[in-house]
């Protein structure tokens, strides 16, 4: 990559890819650069189907199968390395694509909002059957306890990101006085009654009964609200649903002894499953300016899930999650329990963990990003959790992990990032 200022321009806007650079170093020790600028559909899957049928040792983007149907595929990318457990090539190629393909389809009907599926039990059905106990999948089971663990209230914005989310969709800003918080009082009023209903467990909660049974409960009181407001969404994972699935999707691959590779979200959730010691590297960005930044490289080992949270579109794809105003001002997907407000507290915040998935890493993380301003005390205490952090402020990384490694600090004549440890 060139590491020029007029280069970094434009990053907003690129050919969204997934870019893995293999490399020896020393004694075979290969180096596996993965670029979490991912990947909208048709371009980061560009290895074609006919590698599945005559599959070729070594590192390979596996694709979900086309006759899967609908999926969440073409929101991951999963890298495996092909041969490297000595199964038989061809059989081990069409074994991990038909689970992850599986996996894929599954997960996109079990965290779908908005429309039902037949045999299954998703958040669509448990949101039109509240008060009512009904027998969900074991891993939306699994997703409730963490959530229940966290303590967060994040998932029961339901209303909120059902009309919020419509303001990603405008094509002309005068559109965004219908969605936008920040430029109508009256939104604004509206998504502060939503929140203070999801803020309040005797309002709405998800009560987990055992043996895979749930019950969304909902009282009388915001029932009432909701039928007069036209509410049917109580619950949505919304920004955090990429991390459910990574996990999800990992579990899976783990349970069956697929091992070899990592998962990435386009939204910055990653999990590498690889334990057998090879090197991996996480590039890390800045904003300044509206220019970004490669500050830096994260090497590390797996296994490491990682969650990337930023304040700015990189790729098209992320138009799903971010809205640029004419005046430069950013919308995101980071709502706010307390209010119903998007908020970020720093351009970038980095997270990753050794002993927690994505989503708990992101729950986590959530209470210090999406904030008004970074508590750098709060980002410390993430440590006693098993989360550790790296953001960067006035050309500083900032980080919590004593033996981390970083490489390939940016420096230009005009531009100089360097590491703080804290």
């Amino acid at each position: 990559m060139r590491r020029t200022a007029k280069d970094n321009r434009d990053l907003p806007h690129p050919r969204p890819v997934e870019k893995i650079e293999l490399s020896e170093r020393g004694a075979g020790l290969r180096l596996i650069v993965v670029l979490v600028l991912i990947a909208a559909a048709g371009v980061a899957f560009a290895a074609g189907v006919n590698e599945l049928f005559t599959p070729q040792t070594g590192w390979q983007t596996i694709q979900v199968n086309a006759s899967a149907g609908p999926t969440c595929g073409d929101e991951f990318v999963f890298l495996y390395d092909l041969g490297s457990s000595g199964a038989v090539l061809r059989a081990e190629s069409r074994e991990v694509t038909d689970l992850y393909s599986q996996a894929c389809r599954k997960a996109f009907q079990l965290f779908h909002t908005v429309e039902s599926f037949e045999g299954v039990t998703n958040l669509r059905d448990i949101n039109l059957h509240p008060n009512e106990t009904l027998t969900v999948d074991e891993a939306l089971y699994r997703a409730f306890e963490t959530v229940q663990r966290s303590g967060d209230r994040t998932v029961y914005l339901g209303p909120v990101y059902a009309r919020y989310g419509d303001l990603f969709h405008c094509t002309d800003e005068s559109q965004l006085l219908d969605f936008d918080p920040y430029l109508s009082n009256e939104v604004r009023e509206s998504y502060a009654a939503d929140a203070a209903f999801a803020r309040d467990p005797q309002a709405v909660d998800m009560r987990l009964l055992g043996n895979g049974q749930v019950c969304l409960y909902v009282s009388e009181e915001y029932l009432a609200y909701a039928g007069r407001e036209g509410i049917d969404t109580f619950l949505d994972f919304g920004w955090l649903k990429n991390a459910f699935i990574a996990d999800y999707l990992a579990d899976v691959l783990a349970e069956n002894g697929y091992t070899s590779g990592s998962i990435s979200s386009y939204d910055g959730f990653s999990r590498c499953l690889d334990g057998r010691g090879m090197t991996y590297a996480q590039n890390i960005y800045d904003r300044v300016d509206g220019v970004i930044y490669p500050a830096a490289v994260m090497e590390y080992a797996g296994p490491m899930s990682i969650v990337s949270l930023r304040s700015y579109p990189i790729s098209e794809q992320d138009g799903e999650r971010f809205y640029r105003l004419n005046s430069g001002e950013i919308r995101t997907m980071y709502l706010d329990p307390a209010d119903g407000l998007c908020k970020s507290a720093a351009q970038d915040l980095l997270c990753y963990s050794q002993t927690a998935g994505c989503a708990e890493t992101a729950l986590r993380a959530a209470g210090v990003y999406v904030a008004e301003a970074l508590d750098a005390q709060a980002v410390k205490g993430l440590v006693d959790e098993g989360v550790y952090c790296v953001y960067s402020e006035d050309r500083v990384l900032y980080a919590t992990d004593p033996e981390l490694t970083l490489t390939e600090l940016y420096q230009t004549d005009s531009v100089a990032y360097r590491v703080e440890l804290y």
